[in-house]
């Protein structure tokens, strides 16, 4: 066995975003807007509905299928089977004041942990490899990649940035025959989004708007994005420095602006804004891993400190 990375250009993730149905916009039309209380209220109502009156049969390999209980055809609902835990999680999303009297502020997404996986863990600006099925809340099916397909999480709809960083991707074994590439020992899990973090007011192909979604998934492999090529993993252009491994929660990423030139860090060439790129700040070891340089000793790396002039330190 042995781990499995692949290399994407922006070109090529600018055409899977346009191509892949999880992302915010290919091409579905919008309807009038309601608001975003009112609507979310429906939705946790109809996803909470669905959680205790579906049952969830879940193969070897994660697939899942979802079952009406009826009296003809009896069952343990989602909320009540004890073979995965249901846990969730609150989202808050920026403009949209969403609250629960006692609760946190924002939208409860529910999911469940079928398998956190093994390997790697993405951020919500990478790039995923992942099999999935979708379902409307009447447990049509209305989006699906039996094979997996690469999604550029930065491209696609709220509750996957969310859902994915929660999980890690697995190992693969090449072979011969049928199935060249096996995958072991991934992530796997479902998740029950409210539509304000799916595609809200957006209709698309067999989705009406303000959809609650539900998602089944295996997170197979991922890839490490560097948007703007300054050396810096997309990941790790945030303020949190001392811990570049670590995967920071809510917008932070999407949201550091070191320089508050209006362009965020991980789009951005000169992340300090001092005329000297950030590529040329960095410096690397010989396994190719960034010294983090502060020269002037100030507590703050020379690639996001505008006095550092770029030097390397004696």
């Amino acid at each position: 066995m042995k781990y499995f990375s692949k290399t994407l250009s922006i070109l090529v993730l600018v055409l899977i975003a346009i191509a892949t149905s999880c992302s915010k916009d290919d091409g579905g039309s919008s309807v009038s807007l309601r608001d975003y209380q009112e609507q979310y209220e429906k939705d946790i109502d109809t996803i909470d509905y669905f959680i205790d009156n579906y049952s969830m049969t879940v193969s070897a390999d994660f697939d899942v299928t979802f079952t009406k209980i009826t009296a003809q055809n009896p069952g343990t609902s989602i909320r009540n089977q004890t073979d995965y835990a249901l846990e969730f999680k609150y989202i808050e999303v920026e403009d949209q004041d969403i609250t629960t009297p006692g609760q946190p502020n924002g939208y409860k997404m529910y999911y469940i942990n079928f398998r956190e996986g093994n390997n790697l863990r993405p951020s919500k600006v990478d790039s995923v490899y992942a099999s999935y099925k979708g379902v409307r809340i009447n447990n049509d099916v209305f989006d699906q990649a039996d094979n997996p397909a690469w999604l550029p999480l930065y491209a696609t709809i709220r509750g996957w940035q969310e859902a994915m960083p929660m999980f890690k991707t697995g190992i693969y074994t090449s072979g011969g025959g049928p199935d060249p590439v096996t995958f072991a020992d991934f992530g796997a899990g479902v998740i029950f989004l409210p539509s304000g973090l799916g595609y809200y007011s957006q209709t698309r192909t067999n989705l009406p708007s303000y959809s609650p979604l539900i998602f089944s998934f295996k997170l197979l492999e991922l890839s490490y994005i560097d948007h703007d090529r300054d050396g810096i993993l997309s990941k790790d252009e945030t303020d949190l420095y001392n811990d570049p491994e670590q995967v920071p929660d809510g917008d932070d990423i999407l949201k550091v602006d070191t320089d508050s030139d209006g362009t965020i860090n991980l789009l951005d060439v000169d992340d300090d804004g001092d005329g000297i790129k950030t590529k040329h700040e960095i410096h690397k070891d010989d396994a190719g891993n960034i010294i983090f340089e502060d020269c002037d000793n100030d507590g703050i790396p020379n690639y996001l400190d505008a006095d550092s002039n770029g030097q390397t330190c004696n």
